[in-house]
């Protein structure tokens, strides 16, 4: 989102908080304000394409107190194939840093929205129960140097994705009949993240990545994805990266139908080129 070497660089991992490193809000003399717009090639978060192989626009806002306190939005649009009556998705999010002992540590809390989307707007209508995809996570994450590990948590029932036993049971997925949620919701899924943005060269990046995501009271839904790529940074602000996107695990996801029923197909998880151009003022 925000820096380019929070995420793999700006706009290729996205959905989640990347603020100014907390030393730099803790040198600050005063609250610092910052606002960030870009364009990637295709949306992809954890691994998997948010909007079913077209281009996003996206940006946001951070705001860093010097105590390390910060709040922020970030906004992307997504697909109305893949979300049943969304075309955007807003994130909400705040926590505190603090930098002890060479390592940056980092809690907070996220909101991902989708404004107008819900189940129940599936074609055909009503076809499922009416549940929304908005979701809440708590997050903990350390930094030292260039190394990153994050850990985050969904805390209501929508859970990953908004899947649940109604929308997502077992035999629900052209592509892997045996996945499925075998409980009533999907509250309680984690995501673990490895991260590593390394300066081999002056205002060049290598930026690595690799998650697991585990789905709480389900069955074969589990994967990994892996990312990588370079960052450029480029004068007045502004930065450009390119990068490799991949998964295993995520057969389920393969021949996904558009939830729009106009008999498209996508394999939601395929490996991926993710091109960005980022401004930061």
């Amino acid at each position: 989102m925000k820096k380019s070497l929070c995420k793999f660089g700006a706009g290729l991992l996205i959905g989640l908080p990347c603020l100014a490193p907390v030393a730099q809000a803790e040198e600050a003399a005063t609250p610092e304000l910052t606002t960030n717009i870009g364009v990637v090639s295709e949306y992809v978060f954890r691994g998997i394409r948010q909007t079913w192989g077209q281009p996003a626009i996206q940006g946001g806002i951070d705001y860093v107190h010097p105590s390390g306190w910060y709040v922020g939005t970030w906004m992307s649009n997504t697909s109305s194939k893949l979300y049943g009556g969304a075309t955007v998705e807003v994130d909400l999010y705040g926590g505190y840093r603090t930098t002890i002992a060479d390592v940056t540590y980092d809690v907070g809390v996220l909101q991902f929205l989708y404004p107008g989307a819900n189940y129940n707007k599936i074609t055909p209508a009503n076809t499922y129960r009416s549940k929304t995809y908005n979701t809440t996570e708590l997050y903990v994450a350390g930094t030292w140097q260039w190394l990153n590990a994050k850990v985050s948590r969904t805390m209501t029932n929508v859970g990953y994705g908004g899947f649940s036993n109604n929308n997502a049971p077992v035999g629900g997925f052209p592509g892997d009949t045996s996945a499925g949620v075998t409980g009533a919701n999907t509250k309680g899924s984690w995501y673990v993240e490895l991260n590593a943005n390394y300066e081999f060269l002056p205002t060049w990046t290598v930026n690595a990545h690799v998650g697991h995501e585990s789905v709480a009271n389900s069955k074969n839904l589990n994967y990994e994805d892996y990312k990588l790529g370079v960052t450029k940074t480029l004068p007045n602000g502004w930065s450009a990266s390119l990068a490799y996107s991949a998964t295993s695990g995520t057969t389920y996801w393969k021949r996904y139908p558009s939830v729009t029923n106009d008999g498209t197909k996508l394999n939601m998880a395929d490996d991926v080129w993710i091109a960005s151009v980022n401004r930061t003022f």
